[in-house]
């Protein structure tokens, strides 16, 4: 045992003592000596994991601040609103871990940010549900675990997993599935499990880590945990020093799997944007990490990490409603003369009329309807244009076209579409080309064409503001070697 794992030996259970006396003095006094000691022990993690176990680990905790928080259920979680991100934790709790299992405790953490679950969470449970978000737990942890678990056998055994944790087994079991891979991604797992949220019940103890000692007699298995815990709630937060501050108990509802990421209901931004600004932290934070190791670091890293990083900086993958909802916030609008506004040519002119800008936004949807988009398709296509155009004032204008164009009508809302489209013959892109061209009303519209690719190789050029062609396969179905416009498929 080398002296820097003495130090931390020793140092950890100073803390456990001044945790036990807390316990049983309320001595508020002790909170500033815990504080101070786990900032240190906090330091000598991160030397012991990156000079003598894993870097992987170290350089991400070399990357972070910690900060200590009475007032949380929670073991531990790191904070990536913040920058530098905070890894946060209740040491009333997590000093009930050994040294061992609080090493634990700390990859597991960093491993979720690895695997960007908080952004993840988000996006899977945009609307903030309390049982969506623990089966969510429940498959980011079997993920996550079961990997920990695998380097332990594997040979690190700096670390060790606290009882009770859940695994890709515990789903297994608590869920009733008759088959369970081990060592998959948290998709993998939480599809086995969205829709069991009558399965979950108040079996706090099954798949959950128990916090050492809050369970009936106290005493937990294993040589190196130690500590009983008992009630120590007060009430509210801020300073430790201070006497309204609330403090949780070890033996409060805390465990390994709580993990307190900020969802989207709770922030009150949409979950779209909420899972945005949580993924470009983990990007940020992955690519500091990264930058911070030597070649030879980066050669030692599991091949998680590489792959998270290359994920991270993926440049994002486009899709036609996206495109749509930037293209409607920057579509040019018509002008319409007015007395009230100067003349911008000649603003001494006070006879001639001035212009403004009317609020009508004009989108051209052609559909190809040669056979291969379905009737369910093109109802699906219009839910989406009239969700991303409903606050604006807007002319949607219809083309069906085959090899002729079939019908050219207008539409208020997915409700007039007709209940199918007319054609069904060949593909021909030039006669929606041409009698878009032939009128002036179409020059600052929109133009989305629907396609299944297969028509002319050449086309005239669309006098149309913007141009998109959405195509119902591979973007290379696409004929058209010139389309004058933005190509990208119906599904992502």
């Amino acid at each position: 045992m080398t002296s820097q794992q003495d130090n931390i030996t020793a140092l950890l259970q100073g803390m456990k003592s001044s945790v036990s006396a807390f316990e049983q003095t309320k001595d508020r006094a002790l909170l500033q000596q815990i504080d101070s000691d786990f900032q240190r022990f906090a330091q000598l993690a991160t030397l012991f994991l990156i000079a003598e176990r894993d870097s992987y680990y170290g350089f991400f905790l070399m990357s972070m601040t910690f900060r200590t928080n009475y007032a949380v259920s929670s073991i531990a979680g790191i904070r990536l609103g913040e920058y530098p991100p905070v890894f946060e934790t209740n040491p009333l709790i997590l000093l009930k871990y050994s040294l061992k299992e609080i090493l634990y405790i700390f990859c597991h953490e960093i491993d979720h940010v690895v695997f960007n679950h908080p952004a993840e969470m988000v996006k899977s449970n945009p609307e903030g549900s309390p049982e969506l978000f623990e089966l969510f737990n429940y498959a980011a942890d079997a993920s996550v675990n079961d990997m920990l678990n695998n380097e332990i056998k594997q040979g690190n055994q700096f670390m060790q997993a606290p009882r009770g944790i859940v695994t890709s087994e515990v789903i297994k079991t608590k869920f009733q599935l008759p088959f369970v891979l081990p060592m998959e991604s948290y998709h993998y797992y939480f599809d086995l499990i969205k829709h069991c949220e009558d399965m979950l019940g108040d079996q706090q103890q099954d798949g959950i880590a128990p916090i050492p000692g809050s369970e009936p007699g106290g005493k937990e298995n294993g040589d190196e945990r130690e500590g009983e815990g008992e009630n120590a709630n007060d009430s509210s937060q801020g300073d430790p020093a201070d006497a309204d501050n609330v403090v949780t108990a070890a033996d409060a509802t805390g465990n390994i799997s709580d993990h307190a990421w900020t969802t989207a209901a709770e922030s009150g931004e949409p979950a779209s944007e909420s899972a945005e600004a949580m993924a470009e932290a983990v990007k940020e934070l992955l690519n500091e990490v990264n930058d911070m190791m030597g070649e030879e670091s980066r050669g030692l890293m599991p091949a998680r990490f590489a792959t998270a990083v290359a994920r991270a900086n993926k440049p994002p993958i486009l899709n036609w409603k996206a495109i749509l909802k930037k293209y409607v916030g920057t579509i040019a609008a018509d002008k319409t003369k007015t007395r009230m506004r100067l003349n911008r040519r000649q603003p001494r002119r006070f006879d001639l009329s001035g212009a403004r800008e009317s609020k009508t936004l004009k989108i051209v949807v052609a559909i190809d309807t040669s056979g291969s988009v379905r009737d369910e398709q093109v109802k699906q296509i219009f839910n989406e244009i009239f969700a991303i155009i409903a606050r604006r004032s807007f002319e949607l204008t219809v083309i069906e076209c085959d090899a002729v164009i079939q019908r050219v009508y207008r539409l208020q809302s997915p409700n007039d579409l007709p209940d199918h489209v007319e054609g069904r013959g060949g593909t021909s892109f030039t006669p929606v080309i041409e009698y878009i061209n032939e009128r002036r009303y179409f020059r600052d519209a929109l133009l989305i064409y629907f396609t299944d690719g297969y028509g002319e190789v050449s086309i005239p050029r669309p006098h149309t503001y913007r141009n998109l062609w959405v195509v119902l396969e591979k973007v290379s179905n696409l004929s058209v070697e010139n389309p004058h416009g933005l190509v990208l498929p119906l599904e992502e």
